[in-house]
């Protein structure tokens, strides 16, 4: 291998390095971790590599679109509990409906889908944002994870990702954001984002949402 093409190598390892030190935050406790939204510009930057030097092309330059490629659609998270066990309990015994004594179940899953501003490379971030009800007085509380996926115009899986929703500690109402950007070359094209809802591995409600991008607005609708 030519002197150039160890350069171009070396510098393309610097730039999954920097992609891999940005990778990195850290958890309440101390300890860190590899941030998921960029796990795929990783894994973008490695391909971009091998698919630039196998056809003669630049491997810098292919480990960077590669990695730009990974991180069109990343996905964030985030939970957090917004009303107690007694007010939840509360506000659903006032409606008349029973609450279970000895075990805490979702009563309610709703998810609200929008879009932010366009961005100065076209690309458009999109906020899931879902709040999931718990009631009872079980001491026991059950695994709450959601499960995210994006399918493009032709109904084909482009990413999915499940989250525990760490915040659950018993009977509440919590609230889970996700955000994940669509890019430019997604423009006039419809997506539908499907957010589901288990507990303890049992899938209790699914909402799908319609997306569409278009020049200045995304529209967003209830699926069918």
């Amino acid at each position: 291998m030519s002197n150039h093409g160890i350069a171009l190598r070396r510098s393309a390892a610097c730039l999954a390095g920097v992609f891999f030190l940005s990778a990195c935050v850290t958890n309440p406790d101390g300890s860190t971790r590899m941030d998921d939204r960029a796990t795929g510009a990783l894994v973008g930057a490695a391909a971009g590599c091998a698919l630039a030097t196998a056809t003669g092309h630049n491997c810098l330059v292919g480990a960077a679109v590669g990695a730009a490629v990974g991180l069109m659609v990343g996905w964030y998270f985030e939970s957090k509990k917004v009303a107690d066990a007694s007010q939840l309990n509360a506000e659903y015994k006032k409606r008349g409906q029973a609450i279970p004594r000895n075990e805490v179940r979702p009563a309610k899953f709703d998810t609200v889908v929008k879009a932010g501003a366009p961005e100065s490379d076209g690309q458009r971030e999109v906020k899931v944002t879902s709040n999931t009800d718990l009631i009872g007085y079980g001491d026991k509380a059950p695994e709450v994870t959601q499960k995210y996926a994006l399918y493009d115009e032709n109904n084909k899986l482009v990413d999915e990702k499940t989250e525990r929703v760490a915040s659950v500690d018993g009977a509440g109402r919590y609230e889970t954001n996700s955000k994940f950007k669509l890019p430019a070359s997604a423009k006039g094209k419809k997506y539908t984002v499907k957010t589901t809802l288990l507990a303890d591995n049992k899938t209790y409600k699914e909402n799908s949402y319609k997306v569409t991008l278009l020049d200045d607005v995304i529209l967003v609708a209830m699926a069918d």
